[in-house]
């Protein structure tokens, strides 16, 4: 088959009928991608009730999240089989959810770029540049994290979001690679690619392509998991540049980039609006890598975080006024990158608890390699010789709250489901903890557990609520595994379903277990720093599984209870974690069973 393309010679007739068609194609590709959000915004508000809200979160589905509630048998097992990763070379991927949709997205946009455009070359061209650009006000609202319509709307989480905004960039990258390649090959054919590299209009447009690859290359998961920090920063900076230089480059994309840009600045702005500097507290908790944060909340801001739904979480931020102290003491303040770098750093924390009476809330982390976790534990050890427990404080940005877990059907499961299990990994139990109280409050006949892997009996003390008579530490229903004996317990696991989980959770930290004559020492010592806080009081009297999860063992349990109970099962941990568990229960899904799945995976 011939190549039907030509470079046509058209008259100002001709040019100004491609022009409209032009405009109208982008229209129908940018509205296709908003239509449908607005018709299910349209239907909600339609049908608002209790019972429609119940629904909301289970009605969308995403690779995380899992339901099989009023649905038929094969629909159930098409879906668990969608969310299931994609895998090359042992990397991960995406879901295959991410790859159909984004096939068939871009097929879409590929008919839009071809439809009409007959054998003019040059409408082909610039038809693959209007699309791509037509996507990016949808591509920007994917990535917000307060004024997010898409998020309100189908009830997802920021990082549910953000895997179809990944989706989105390489469709769109895709068609603006080829609006370029063709555009150059135009120019080569036609002796006049010197000329053009000097139009102002082809610069703004190389500039673009530019940073449009710099962004993809820093987003590559290699890239990002080295220095995630760069990724960040990259991403918004060009996120902020990139309309700016659209708009001088192609006048018809000026009313995408008002959008995009606009979205990006009101979201902005609500943030602003959500943040608020507060002098916190930061410890770190003794004998482990966990730094606590506690930070008090005003009267006014008060029932803003108390009406928060738990599993919820904030960006905390290093204000000007307080960076000095978290500055390395070895580097200059002139030479510290690091000073630059705080400017972009807003790690996400989990909102471990919130005190009912003063609102206050804590939250804990793991130092990491990064620069934030690693100035807040500086900054909590930095404590006088004579004073080496002192709590430390310090002026914090606190941002939020955020999260999708208020529309988890979670929080209703005392009459949603017959029984529920957390499974939570290190300081992933931030989150699990609070869903867990929070079920037992309101509905204390709910047959609920958890299962939390820990490295070190330290690392579950910052659980231990003051005054609280629920002590989470001697509830019988949570079973907590200390995995910092090498997992060389009872279980005597060495590669089944709880192999590699300790290394999952420890992350590379290094083990603050102090072994006292052996193997029994080591256990003894862990056993009782889990009995004591700091100041001698006792805190759990139970035994503790000194050994890795059996996470197979656990979900068989879960559903050993008869096959018409109806089962719900929430993990918050490592990837492997994560990936174990959802293989556990993906059995039980393809036999029938009414199960409700989420995975609240940490990492990038």
């Amino acid at each position: 088959m011939n190549w039907p393309y030509q470079f046509l010679d058209l008259s100002q007739a001709e040019k100004q009928a491609r022009r409209q068609s032009l405009d109208r194609y982008a229209l129908y590709a940018h509205l296709s991608a908003l239509i449908p959000i607005g018709l299910v915004w349209l239907y909600q508000t339609l049908n608002k009730s209790s019972s429609s809200r119940k629904r909301d979160y289970t009605a969308v589905p995403s690779s995380d999240s899992f339901n099989t509630r009023k649905q038929s048998n094969w629909w159930s097992k098409l879906r668990w089989w969608l969310g299931e990763d994609v895998v090359a070379f042992g990397e991960v991927l995406g879901q295959r959810e991410q790859w159909i949709g984004g096939i068939v997205w871009a097929v879409w946009l590929l008919v839009l770029c071809v439809a009409g455009t007959g054998r003019d070359y040059m409408h082909l061209t610039k038809r693959f540049g209007i699309i791509a650009v037509s996507q990016y006000p949808m591509q920007y609202m994917l990535t917000l994290k307060s004024f997010n319509p898409v998020s309100w709307t189908l009830k997802l989480s920021h990082e549910e979001t953000n895997r179809w905004h990944r989706v989105l960039a390489r469709c769109t990258a895709f068609l603006l690679s080829l609006h370029t390649i063709f555009y150059y090959n135009y120019f080569i054919q036609n002796h006049i690619l010197l000329q053009k590299l000097q139009s102002p209009v082809v610069i703004y447009g190389m500039l673009s392509f530019f940073g449009l690859n710099l962004m993809i290359t820093t987003a590559i998961r290699p890239l990002r998991n080295r220095s995630y920090r760069v990724f960040f920063v990259t991403h918004l900076l060009i996120a902020l540049v990139l309309p700016v230089v659209l708009w001088f480059h192609a006048a018809s994309s000026r009313k995408y980039m008002l959008e995009a840009l606009g979205v990006f600045l009101v979201d902005i702005g609500f943030r602003k609006r959500d943040t608020i500097t507060v002098e916190t507290t930061i410890s770190a908790i003794p004998g482990t890598s966990l730094i606590k944060i506690q930070v008090p909340v005003s009267r006014q801001r008060q029932n803003h975080f108390l009406r928060v739904a738990p599993g919820a979480h904030v960006y905390v931020n290093v204000p000007p006024a307080t960076r000095s102290a978290f500055r390395r003491k070895d580097v200059k303040a002139a030479h510290d990158a690091s000073e630059i770098l705080f400017e972009f750093m807003f790690n996400p924390f989990t909102i471990a608890h919130v005190d009912q009476d003063s609102g206050a809330l804590t939250l804990v982390a793991r130092q990491r390699a990064g620069p934030m976790t690693a100035a807040l534990a500086r900054f909590a050890s930095s404590s006088s010789p004579s004073s080496p427990a002192e709590e430390k404080k310090a002026l914090l940005n606190i941002e939020g709250p955020y999260g999708a877990a208020k529309n988890f059907p979670a929080l209703s499961l005392g009459s949603e489901f017959d029984r529920v299990l957390f499974i939570a990994g290190g300081v992933g139990a931030t989150f699990t903890i609070p869903l867990y109280r929070a079920i037992v409050a309101e509905n204390p006949e709910t047959k609920v557990e958890m299962v939390w892997a820990v490295r070190t009996a330290g690392e579950a003390t910052w659980a231990v609520i003051e005054n609280d008579a629920g002590d989470i530490l001697n509830d019988p229903n949570v079973h907590i595994y200390l995995t910092g004996n090498n997992g060389s317990g009872s279980s005597g696991q060495k590669g089944g379903e709880g192999a590699g989980l300790s290394s999952g959770i420890d992350s590379g930290e290094n083990s603050p277990l102090v072994n006292l004559g052996g193997e029994a020492g080591a256990v003894a010592v862990e056993m009782d720093a889990l009995r004591r806080t700091a100041d001698g009081r006792v805190v759990s009297g139970k035994e503790h599984h000194r050994s890795r999860p059996d996470l197979k063992k656990v979900v068989d349990e879960a559903f050993g209870h008869g096959p018409e109970e109806r089962v719900a099962i929430l993990v918050c941990g490592p990837t492997k974690m994560g990936q174990q568990v959802r293989r556990q229960v993906g059995r039980y899904v393809r036999q029938g069973r009414e199960v409700w799945f989420h995975n609240e995976g940490f990492g990038f």
